[in-house]
């Protein structure tokens, strides 16, 4: 049986710094925020089911669906609100679980189509919750953790499907196992204390701390088959600012296992997470940009250009030229009329001039 248990606030000498929203997509929480959803959002993050199903995501997502890329905090928040995102993380699992059912994408028929699914063995999965009682309006009036459940039972029947074998295999066959098949163990006490480091470019790297610890009253017993092992599986950092605060944690330790640990941290983790931070706040800065251009574009008036002119339908008489061209004839004739008049004058009043003259060249000449 697993059980989990509050982790005690560790008292510092550093004020823990305020933790600022860098990426868009990241849902960072801090100590002052007390509003249900981050509260809801820390106590998913104390339970192993969701570390259990993220590293499902992070293993099985290509064969999942290569469209859907969702975030670790935006599958936190569609468990906590059971919004847009959560229906299409459990209709992509669907999907993939046959028979495939007609109405899967038809409103909120996939709810019904889960709890078919779950219902022949969800006794072992949760026999306290009635899985039919979850349909529709039930489901969307469940505990997060209820829904968790849901979820972490649907990942381990999607990964019992013959394609996920196989995808298995493929992966194993190639000489090399694929890194995102295991999870990676930074280290530990040796003890009870242990830290994983998980997570890809989609997800998200996140770091966890796992605690097992027995009870003296086991520890008494004779038989070690009655012992029972309480197990916390906590969610220590999910971006770059509580990888450093960790980091700086652990590093300040007197134990030497955990100040190596955090030296592992800072040299191994914290590299992959800014890398991911930067990727993300480019695309980010990159997103606002085309938000700008777009809304600048809207905002611009819109500019007033010619009209097209109209084409006139063709006709194969001559009225219309006949009506254009008749008054621009009649004037033109007119004005060479009364040009030729002109020159006909001048020409009579040159011939008049000339013949005069003549004559007193002619008189003179015999005087």
């Amino acid at each position: 049986m697993v059980t989990l248990r509050e982790r005690p606030t560790v008292a510092t000498t550093e004020p823990e710094p305020v933790l600022e929203n860098r990426v868009e997509d990241l849902t960072i929480l801090s100590d002052d925020e007390d509003s249900p959803t981050d509260a809801a959002v820390k106590h998913l993050r104390g339970r192993w089911e969701l570390a259990s199903v993220l590293n499902f995501f992070n293993v099985f997502g290509p064969l999942v669906s290569e469209k859907l890329k969702v975030t670790a905090e935006e599958i936190e928040m569609g468990l906590v609100d059971s919004n847009a995102t959560n229906a299409q993380l459990h209709i992509a699992l669907l999907k993939g679980i046959l028979p495939l059912s007609k109405s899967l994408e038809e409103g909120d028929a996939w709810i019904t189509v889960l709890c078919k699914k779950l219902d022949p063995w969800w006794p072992l999965v949760r026999p306290t919750l009635n899985l039919f009682l979850a349909e529709i309006s039930g489901y969307k009036g469940l505990d997060p953790t209820d829904r968790l459940q849901f979820l972490k039972a649907l990942c381990e029947l999607r990964a019992q499907q013959d394609d996920a074998r196989k995808y298995i295999q493929e992966n194993t066959n190639e000489g090399s196992l694929n890194p995102c098949f295991s999870k990676r163990k930074l280290g530990g006490d040796g003890n009870k204390t242990s830290y994983w480091f998980d997570g890809n470019d989609i997800l998200g790297y996140r770091l966890y701390k796992e605690v097992n610890e027995t009870s003296k009253s086991d520890k008494a017993r004779k038989n070690v088959c009655s012992d029972t092992s309480c197990f916390c599986w906590e969610t220590e950092a999910t971006n770059l600012d509580e990888f450093q605060r960790v980091a700086r944690e652990l590093s300040s330790n007197k134990a030497f296992s955990l100040a190596a640990i955090g030296t592992m941290i800072e040299t191994d983790a914290i590299p992959v997470v800014e890398k991911y931070h930067k990727k993300k706040e480019r695309a980010i800065k990159r997103k606002m940009k085309q938000e700008k251009v777009v809304s600048v574009n809207i905002s611009r008036p819109l500019r007033l250009t010619r009209s097209c002119r109209n084409r006139k339908p063709a006709t194969y008489t001559f009225d219309e030229y006949d009506e254009e061209e008749a008054p621009e004839s009649d004037n033109g004739g007119v004005k060479e009329m009364e040009k030729s008049k002109e020159d006909s004058e001048g020409m009579i009043e040159f011939g008049a001039k000339n013949r005069l003259r003549q004559r007193v060249t002619r008189n003179s000449a015999l005087c």
